[in-house]
């Protein structure tokens, strides 16, 4: 359970995010093992098929990527949730604003690139005469558009969480170990919760699930439209 500060934190962050319509995602489940999706090779050299390639794995590969620093933001996440267990809570703490800093910083360096990727690809549909394989590539920077929205958000609350750390002076009075406070007690467990105030989970769920759907239509216009 997350103690006193993380009970701030959480507090704090939710009021940053007041206003701000999540994107739709899916109901929650366990984040899935790392995986690699196939990379978009091609065969007839056109400009539709080499634009699928040149902008689809520009655009997938560093999402990918993201997708390990999410991973590595989750453990940190977890470890905030039960800081106030450890006497040594101050370290603890400063640890965490270190790592979620610079996770923060990568991933938000990361955004504007993909971003440009996802657009470009999106207006390589015009390479073609034929109306199926335009919505074809359409649907496939639909379908990345879609992850990369979700990266978004997670990546902006993820740096939410990094800025108010920043100013939250952990040192400005004793904190009890475990954080038991009545004023904490009377919280909702979900209140308590980084992972559940960010929508980590859910967010990491339909990251995932637009990757896929985006590598399975890439591979599709691949195979049969991009091959002899």
């Amino acid at each position: 359970m997350i103690r006193t500060m993380c009970a701030a934190l959480t507090a704090a962050l939710a009021f940053v995010l007041q206003g701000v319509a999540p994107s739709p995602v899916p109901s929650a489940s366990p984040t899935a093992a790392p995986r690699e999706l196939k990379s978009i090779v091609t065969v007839v050299s056109s400009p539709y098929c080499n634009a699928l390639a040149e902008h689809f794995n520009a655009a997938l590969r560093p999402m990918l990527a993201n997708d390990r620093v999410f991973d590595a933001v989750g453990v940190q996440m977890d470890a905030m949730n039960d800081m106030f267990d450890y006497p040594n809570y101050v370290n603890r703490f400063l640890d965490l604003r270190v790592k979620l800093t610079k996770e923060s910083d990568v991933l938000i360096a990361s955004l504007r690139p993909i971003g440009a990727e996802v657009e470009q690809l999106n207006k390589s549909a015009s390479l073609t005469t034929d109306p199926a394989a335009a919505a074809q590539m359409r649907d496939a920077a639909q379908r990345l558009n879609e992850a990369y929205q979700h990266q978004f958000q997670l990546a902006t609350d993820v740096t939410s969480l990094a800025q108010f750390m920043m100013q939250y002076n952990i040192e400005r009075g004793g904190h009890p170990l475990s954080g038991w406070t009545p004023q904490l007690q009377a919280m909702p467990e979900d209140s308590k919760d980084v992972k559940i105030v960010v929508h980590y989970n859910k967010q990491r769920d339909a990251i995932s699930t637009a990757e896929d759907n985006a590598t399975d239509i890439a591979y599709e216009i691949a195979s049969t439209r991009c091959t002899k």
